[in-house]
């Protein structure tokens, strides 16, 4: 187990390095010029020179990405174009947003996918599980960015229980629960249809095994059969969906960032791609990347645990 983890890191370092040159290449390859906006509107062509030079773009692409990769090195995620503070710390501020929020979303959809899959698979062919079929359809249908918009204006303009938007306070707090609810549902509809699709197939799949027949057969209840032999052999197919899906759910949080007015990170590199902040824009996506992978590491150490017949020695 110790190797493949040790194998599992070293590979994603150089997945990690490929990901930050490719972005660093498609940025500098970007029309604008980061120069211009910081140097301002009213800025003389000798004005914008100098900031290149200050900024350090008169450089070539590869001293560039160079100082960048020695920076990371030393633990130094680099100083933000536009606001010439360390980006590290603006990072450090709005991270937690963006981990809250996702964590919260993920919960959300396991809650209500997980078991309106079991009763799809249970009730197999009937009207439940046809409604909830297409229901799934529905909910990887809707953009989180329409739907959250709808959200707000029912629940918080036309009823006004919950805040339009803003993030204060983590989801397990009043407070934070109030300001997540509406965020987290617009972004993990689409997983939780996910987490209801893969979870009714896998769960037919196993309800269909001898060995489930052999329990009916014993004369175990229904509830043991489903929730000890059929759940735990069901959640493999769940693990990589949930896997993917956290990852996913880092990224897509831009969008929902954006419409509930969360400081997170989504939003900050969103800002960051419109100001060409070169060393902003590496820095957060390496982030994404990491947890990313970390992730789905986790995920694959918890196959062992829920089958014990996967070994990785």
């Amino acid at each position: 187990m110790a190797r493949y983890i040790f194998k599992r890191l070293v590979l994603m370092v150089f997945l990690l390095l490929g990901i930050t040159f490719i972005v660093f290449l498609s940025l500098y390859l970007a029309p604008g010029d980061p120069a211009e906006l910081v140097a301002g509107p009213n800025a003389t062509a000798d004005d914008i020179a100098r900031m290149r030079v200050f900024l350090g773009l008169d450089k070539p692409l590869f001293v560039q990405y160079g100082t960048y990769l020695l920076g990371l090195l030393q633990g130094d995620l680099g100083t933000s174009i536009t606001t010439r503070q360390p980006i590290l710390n603006e990072i450090a501020i709005r991270l937690p947003f963006t981990i809250n929020l996702a964590v919260a979303a993920i919960i959300l959809a396991t809650v209500i996918g997980i078991p309106i899959g079991m009763i799809a698979a249970v009730k197999k062919d009937s009207f439940l599980d046809q409604l909830m079929t297409t229901t799934s359809l529905m909910g990887i249908s809707i953009p989180n960015f329409w739907l959250g918009s709808m959200l707000i204006l029912v629940f918080a303009v036309k009823l006004g229980w919950l805040s339009t938007g803003g993030m204060t306070d983590f989801f397990w707090t009043p407070t934070g629960f109030k300001e997540v609810i509406l965020p987290a549902f617009a972004l993990g509809t689409s997983v939780a249809a996910q987490f209801m699709r893969i979870g009714r197939n896998a769960m037919i799949g196993v309800l269909q095994s001898d060995y489930i027949r052999t329990a009916e057969a014993k004369g175990l209840k229904k509830k043991r059969i489903i929730f000890v032999h059929g759940l735990r052999n069901a959640l493999i197919p769940l693990l990589t969906v949930f896997g993917t899906s956290f990852g996913g759910l880092l990224g897509g949080a831009i969008v929902t960032e954006k419409v509930f007015v969360i400081n997170g990170l989504g939003t900050y590199l969103l800002q960051s791609i419109n100001a060409r902040n070169y060393p902003a824009v590496q820095s957060t996506v390496l982030i994404i990347a990491v947890m990313f992978v970390l992730v789905n590491l986790v995920v694959d150490l918890l196959y062992v645990v829920v089958d014990p017949r996967i070994s990785y020695e």
